[in-house]
């Protein structure tokens, strides 16, 4: 599911978002409910000021796969009347794209379908219906009707929301990415649907790319596994093998992998795993040392690493190996840092 039209990171969920990716789950999780519990305690309940706090605990949450705590978190945060003024009912607009998509994450497609359809009109109202926020609120919508296998449908709208966004040239646009991605694929296309992200800056490929790869585990797996083989080799061939953007990519394909359990593909799951250390590992290790590496991966996920080494190495050169690998490891199940 895309998360769309959610404002900038606060400080609290970007705290949290870094604790998560270093694996602090309870200490992230601690982070943003007591930012929530001070917004509440200094602005009071009903507030603007505690609704984002609430958001902010729904959004952490949707990154972390914990769907249904986010839906009631998102719905939480949009629960009262109508707020008078415009930016706090552009908020209410970002919590309710965010309770229907956690719905649909959840599993929940119909009642995420009414949500969404709620959330097209509202947008249409408050910003225009030929508006960048009118055409953005079709891609989760579009979502929804690709999980639930209405694909012409979706397909069309995610269509829709790619052309008019880009027409636009609005930043929104690299939202729309990934779902007209799958959809393409859903619709049997075999080209890579992203040619056209050559034509953009940096920092908006890079946003396409990253909002992309937050459709690892979620989706279709054989099709997200495609749009992701797609998006490796564009990133791969664009930035090369060393870019963040690239490694990202390679992480976001084991993660899908270990993420669809009987719908995986193990050989890809491995190459992806062992891409992904070979590449942190060989620039830090001595040169000439490691020759080959065996990657197993375990159906519960664990990894076990076999490096083949090129001479008989010291005590320090084999603990370097071990620390360099450990590392290697931690790099790949922090990444990608996907937007929430």
């Amino acid at each position: 599911m895309t998360l769309v039209g959610q404002p900038p990171h606060s400080d609290a969920l970007e705290a949290a978002l870094e604790q998560f990716a270093h694996g602090d789950l309870d200490g992230a999780e601690a982070t943003v409910r007591q930012a929530a519990r001070q917004a509440k305690a200094e602005f009071g309940s009903g507030s603007p000021e505690l609704a984002r706090g609430y958001a902010d605990m729904a959004r952490f949450h949707f990154r972390a796969g914990q769907f249904e705590r986010a839906a009631q978190e998102f719905q939480h945060a949009a629960k009262g009347p109508m707020p008078p003024d415009r930016p706090a009912r552009e908020d209410r607009l970002a919590f309710l794209f965010g309770f229907g998509a956690a719905l649909a994450a959840d599993g929940q497609l119909a009642d995420a379908e009414t949500i969404l359809r709620q959330c097209l009109a509202y947008a249409r109202n408050l910003h225009g219906g030929q508006s960048a926020h009118a055409f953005v609120a079709l891609v989760p919508l579009a979502d929804v009707l690709l999980l639930q296998g209405k694909t012409a449908d979706a397909a069309r709208l995610a269509n829709e929301a790619y052309d008019a966004l880009w027409r636009l040239g609005d930043p929104m646009f690299t939202s729309a990415v990934g779902t007209r991605a799958e959809a393409l694929k859903a619709l049997g296309q075999t080209e890579s649907p992203f040619p056209d992200l050559n034509d953009l800056p940096d920092e908006m490929v890079a946003a396409a790319v990253s909002t992309t790869l937050t459709r690892a585990g979620l989706g279709d797996p054989a099709r997200v596994r495609a749009v992701f083989a797609d998006l490796l080799r564009f990133v791969d061939g664009k930035y090369g093998h060393d870019h963040p953007l690239t490694r990202d990519a390679v992480a976001a394909v084991a993660h899908h992998e270990g993420a669809v359990a009987g719908d995986a593909d193990d050989a890809v799951h491995r190459t992806a795993v062992r891409r992904a250390v070979w590449s942190y590992a060989v620039g830090r290790l001595p040169g000439g040392l490691i020759a080959n590496l065996d990657v197993r991966v375990e159906g519960d996920g664990t990894i076990h690493l076999a490096p083949h080494l090129t001479r008989d190495a010291s005590q320090d050169e084999l603990d370097l190996v071990e620390r360099t690998l450990t590392d290697a490891v931690d790099d790949l199940f922090a990444r990608p840092a996907a937007p929430a």
